[in-house]
Order: structure tokens, then C-alpha cells, then sequence
């Protein structure tokens, strides 16, 4: 048997051999709710949809060091600050709740690994390309506040800070939630597809906190476009939330190296 081609599930035929069933790919468990899932959860709550991320200013000192010497604050470096310190400990919480079904989740790549490895930019360019038509057919800009303010902060602050949080914290601590747990987890008692749609309308509207959930609903498209790639990589590839965290960290990683190398160069209000 070849290395790497994983373990013998069907009699003594290997995995991807002829005569094995389709059903016989891999497909992960990700295990029953625990009480650290529950733990992260009311964190994620409070600290994002309860606005406890705030609390951080409390903290004597805090909010002087964004002060610039005109006495205005420094938004894009404060924003990011709490926005540091809230991923860092959601990614603590996560990687504790589910670090042995994360890395279990590598698995999928046993079978067809460079074709899924392969989809990873494909998937992200579909999405690309969706995203532009619904752009052209609204006649504009669909740039949400959320996203304006993310490029707001790359012109405060520096691009391997921001990457440690926005390509890497955020992408692993959102696939926990809206994939491993919606998803995955809850799948035990509801209908897959229904977890899907959950995932996706949550995963979208999480992301217009912000503004009180008031938004243009175009702006919404971009967010249902990566929701469903999403999703839908992480049922056919087993569940693995190895394979849906790349793909966001793919996706974030992109739209972040052009936020720091591309947008500075357009004319000033593109």
C-alpha cells in the first residue's frame, strides 16, 4: 500500500481503489457539545454580540496610548487593539475546546489531497467572480461597513499584526462556531442542510453588528457568497475544519495583501 493512502475501511481494497462504495470516504466526527464548547460560545456572545468587548477601555491607560499628538484618537490602531485582545483569547478558548478534532480533521487531505488543495484558489475565485457580477448588476460599490473598516485599520496599522488577527484568529475562531459547531455538532440532531442554512444567514449577519444590522441588502452578497463556499466545502470534505479554516484564511489572506499593496495606489474615494 502506498504511503500516505490512509487506512483499509473496506475489506483489503485501499481508499480511492477500485470497488470501493462512495459512501466509504472519509468523513469526521466531530465529536458530542462539551461544556468548553459552551464556555467559547458565551464568550464569542459577550465579547460580539453584547458589545463586552468594550470592557478592554476600561482598563487604566488603555484607550491614552491611541491618543495622537493632535489629541484626536487613532480609530484604526484602537479598533484593532480590542480587536487583538478579543481573537486572542476566543482563539485560546477554541483551540482548547476542539484542538484534537481540528487536528484530526487533516484527514481529508488523505484522499485527493492536491485536488483539494487545488479548489482552495478555484473556490475563492468563484466567489470572486460572483461577487463582481452582483457588484456591476447594483451599478456601484457594495463595500460593507465591516469591510471599510478593515481597510481603515491597514492604514494605521502594520501587516503582520493585522494578519496574526484578521487571516489567522478570526478565520480559526469563526470556522469553530458557524462550521464546527452549527455545523458539525448540531448536525447530530438536525438535518445537515438545515445546519447549513443556519451557518450561513448567522455567519453573514454576524458580520453587520456594527451598524445595528441595518444595511444595504446587497452588502450582504459577499458575505453569503464565502458563507456558502464555505459550508458546502465542509460537508464534502468530511466536515474538516482544517479544510473550511483554510479556505477562509485563504480567502482573508488575499483580500488583506491587496488591502496593503493594491488599494494605497488607487486614486483617493475608490
Amino acid at each position: 500500500m502506498a504511503a500516505g493512502s490512509g487506512p483499509i475501511l473496506q475489506g483489503s481494497i485501499p481508499p480511492g481503489w477500485p470497488g470501493r462504495r462512495p459512501q466509504d470516504r472519509i468523513v469526521l466526527d466531530p465529536g458530542g457539545p462539551t461544556w468548553m464548547d459552551l464556555t467559547t460560545v458565551l464568550a464569542y456572545v459577550l465579547i460580539f454580540i453584547l458589545g463586552g468587548a468594550v470592557l478592554v477601555t476600561l482598563i487604566p491607560g488603555f484607550r491614552e496610548q491611541f491618543i495622537q499628538p493632535d489629541g484626536t484618537l487613532s480609530e484604526g490602531s484602537f479598533t484593532f487593539a480590542i480587536n487583538l485582545i478579543s481573537y486572542s483569547i476566543l482563539t485560546v478558548l477554541a483551540l482548547i475546546a476542539c484542538w484534537r478534532p481540528f487536528i484530526a480533521s487533516f484527514r481529508t487531505f488523505r484522499r485527493h489531497g492536491w485536488l483539494k488543495i487545488g479548489l482552495i484558489p478555484a473556490i475563492w475565485f468563484t466567489c470572486i467572480m460572483v461577487n463582481a457580477l452582483v457588484v456591476m448588476s447594483a451599478g456601484g460599490d457594495i463595500k460593507s461597513d465591516n469591510q471599510l473598516a478593515i481597510e481603515g485599520m491597514t492604514t494605521e496599522v502594520a501587516f503582520l499584526p493585522m494578519v496574526l488577527v484578521t487571516v489567522f484568529m478570526a478565520p480559526f475562531v469563526e470556522e469553530y462556531i458557524f462550521r464546527h459547531l452549527l455545523i458539525g455538532k448540531l448536525s447530530r440532531w438536525v438535518n445537515v442542510w438545515v445546519c447549513v442554512a443556519i451557518s450561513m444567514v448567522l455567519f453573514a449577519s454576524i458580520h453587520f453588528i456594527s451598524t445595528g444590522f441595518t444595511f444595504d441588502p446587497v452588502q450582504i452578497i459577499p458575505y453569503l457568497t464565502l458563507a456558502a463556499a464555505i459550508t458546502v466545502a465542509y460537508v464534502l470534505t468530511g466536515k474538516s475544519l482544517a479544510y473550511a479554516t483554510i479556505l477562509h484564511v485563504f480567502n482573508n489572506l488575499v483580500s488583506i495583501v491587496v488591502a496593503y499593496t493594491l488599494l494605497p495606489l488607487l486614486p483617493e474615494g475608490m
